[in-house]
């Protein structure tokens, strides 16, 4: 699609520009209307009546800013423009329900649906506009170092402590939510390769504290330490699951309740591995800023399936979670996250 002379020199992105991007007000405004646009075509679906048009673009609308989807981008391809939308969505999905049910009075099963439906229009607003801005360009999601003041930002506690919070009441929310899973996918590692039925190792933390990571065993007892590759023997058909779904993660939500690791943000490495990268990586260790994640910015952009000598492309994706680290962020990452692991592509 080709934009009118006036808005494609009006002062935006050039090809190969950083992330977070700073969005124009021109670009701001489209999305924007494009969202009020979208969300108010999902109410009228549902059949919702016309008066809760307004509410509901200003709740969605108010989400998309918050997140930074209408000022703040950290979209690097289509995808991320529409799991911005859907996190938008999701930030907005109580204050929505809340607002139709409870102060409007309107209808449950029509309230609900229109959480979905908006999702999906916005996804097609964000990705539409994203091709627009972009067309096969993409901006950089790395970064060479972590600056000072980011250093002092993650280690206040008007940083750690609300991160902590969140992750302990997801984390708990999750563990109780996901228990009856937890327990079918025990039940079938001690059918196929007998006990123990979870792997223990020991990992780097923040500040470089070890701890011991908690993961569903995926191989065969006593297989080792040794990095796993694709196709490695001594995985279980039922560990071969688990690792193309994830689903080999979920003890680490004990982890975070623990408050060694948060659910978003560096994969801890195990202490050899960290040493080595430590003498051979620059600024590896900044890394250890803040609290290793269950998921984070450099499992939802770089390759699966990495070995120990890949390392060097993987550490800018953890050096720029660090330096760019917040809530809006999280969210983000989580959303991709949950989308990466659907379609096996991530994680």
């Amino acid at each position: 699609m080709t934009l009118p002379a006036w808005v494609q020199t009006s002062g935006f992105d050039s090809p190969g520009t950083r992330l977070p991007e700073r969005v124009s007000a021109v670009w701001s405004s489209f999305l924007l209307l494009g969202d009020a646009l979208a969300t108010a075509v999902a109410v009228l679906l549902v059949a919702l009546p016309v008066h809760a048009v307004p509410a509901a673009c200003l709740l969605v609308c108010g989400a998309v800013w918050l997140v930074g989807g209408a000022h703040v981008s950290y979209a690097v391809t289509t995808r991320d423009a529409m799991y911005h939308a859907a996190a938008a969505v999701i930030l907005a999905a109580v204050p929505v329900l809340f607002v139709f049910i409870v102060i409007g009075g309107l209808g449950v099963l029509q309230s609900i649906a229109v959480l979905p439906l908006a999702m999906i229009l916005l996804s097609g607003v964000h990705a539409g506009i994203h091709v627009m801005r972009y067309g096969g360009s993409a901006p950089q999601a790395t970064n060479d170092s972590v600056s000072p003041r980011a250093k002092r930002r993650v280690a206040s506690l008007g940083f750690r402590t609300p991160k902590r919070a969140v992750d302990a009441a997801i984390g708990i929310a999750a563990f109780v939510l996901l228990s009856p899973l937890m327990l079918v996918i025990a039940i079938a590692i001690a059918r196929e390769s007998g006990v123990p039925i979870f792997f223990t190792q020991e990992r780097v933390g923040r500040d470089r504290h070890r701890f011991t990571i908690l993961k569903f065993r995926t191989m065969q007892p006593n297989a080792g330490s040794a990095w796993a590759a694709p196709g490695d023997e001594r995985i279980t058909r039922v560990g071969a699951f688990l690792r193309r779904t994830s689903l080999d993660e979920l003890p680490q939500l004990i982890n975070v309740l623990r408050g060694e690791m948060s659910l978003v943000g560096p994969r801890p490495e195990m202490p050899e591995y960290a040493h080595r990268f430590r003498s051979t990586i620059p600024h590896y260790d900044d890394r250890t800023l803040v609290d290793p994640g269950i998921t984070g910015w450099a499992q939802v952009h770089a390759e699966r399936n990495l070995a120990p000598g890949d390392m060097n492309s993987v550490v800018p994706y953890d050096l720029f979670y660090v330096e760019h680290t917040s809530m809006a962020l999280d969210l983000f990452v989580a959303v991709k996250t949950l989308a990466e692991v659907a379609f096996h592509r991530a994680v």
